[in-house]
Parts: C-alpha cells; structure tokens; sequence
C-alpha cells in the first residue's frame, strides 16, 4: 500500500471533522455542537481538531462552505439523471435530508452570529444559483417569484416536520404548489 502523502491526511482530517459538524449540527442542534463532541465523533485529538480550526467559530464558518459544496454536488447529481421521474421528488430529496438539516441550523445560528452571517450568504447564494438553473430546466416557463416561494415553501415545511405526524403531508403540498404556480395550464 501507498504511503498517504501529509496533504492527504490533512485533507482527511479535515473531512472527518467538518462531517463530524455536520451530524454534530443534526442530531444536537447548533447550541449542542460543541468542539468536544465534534472531536469525539470524528475520532481525533484535541490537538488534531484545533490544528485545524482554532475556535468553533471557525469550525462552524468552514461547515458552512463545506454544507454548501455538498449541497451543489447533489443538485448536480440530481440534474444529471436522464429520467428524473417526479420533479417534486426531484426536489424533495435537494431540499431535505442531514445537509439540509445542518444548513438549517446555521442558517437559524447566523441569525445571531454575524462571521457565520458573512459566510453563509455567499455560500447559500451558490446554492441558490445551482437550485434556479435545476429549476429552470425542470420548469421552463416558470415565474421568478413562484420559484422563490418554491424554496421557501421546502424550507418552511422541513422546519416544520418535526411538528407532523402525516409524512405524506409534504408531498401534497409541494405537488399543489407546483401544478398552481409553476406550471399553471
């Protein structure tokens, strides 16, 4: 086997944390996310952890270029498939899941947290830009203002899910979202 290179193990390190954060963010929220247990779950030192981001803060901020990178990588997978099936589908799986669940929460924190504010703006307008042009290729006629509502409609209801027993409740709703606003006939 081939010696990792010290940029490889870096980089791993890295990820190991910035994935910690991520499931650190949804299964304790941002006020449970604390460098201990980032540290614990990714399995490193406190050395190895602070060699690479010296403050939570600087934790979190990395996290949320790094929810970003990840969220754009799915949109792209999502728009490559040849038969997308079900839009709203489609849809729903960009707009839901842990990384969603984790951009959530610091979207919730940068409301408080003005370094988390400044890197999460450009990041979610990234995200934004690679959401709008799935969008547009899945409905192309649709009104500016319809999509906006579409995003905010998946937000609104993943935040609300915890407060549902009806599982299926989403799905109707997106669906009649979609066939009134975006693709009215």
């Amino acid at each position: 086997m081939v010696p990792r290179t010290q940029q490889e193990r870096r980089e791993d390190t890295r990820a190991r944390l910035l994935g910690a954060t991520i499931d650190c963010l949804v299964d304790h929220g941002y006020a449970g996310t604390t460098t201990q247990r980032v540290q614990d779950r990714a399995g490193l030192s406190r050395g190895a952890l602070l060699h690479h981001f010296a403050t939570k803060e600087a934790l979190l901020v990395a996290a949320v270029s790094h929810v970003a990178d990840a969220q754009i990588a799915r949109v792209r997978d999502e728009a490559a498939v040849t038969n997308p099936g079900d839009p709203v589908e489609m849809l729903r799986r960009i707009m839901s899941g842990p990384l969603f669940l984790a951009g959530l929460e610091l979207w919730a924190a940068a409301r408080t947290e003005p370094a988390l504010l400044a890197a999460l703006l450009p990041a979610e307008r990234r995200v934004g830009a690679a959401v709008r042009r799935l969008v547009d290729d899945l409905f192309p006629d649709h009104d500016h203002a319809g999509l906006e509502g579409l995003l905010a409609l998946y937000r609104g209801l993943a935040l609300t899910s915890v407060l549902r027993e009806d599982s299926d409740l989403d799905r109707r709703v997106l669906h009649l979202w979609i066939d009134r606003v975006l693709r009215p006939d």
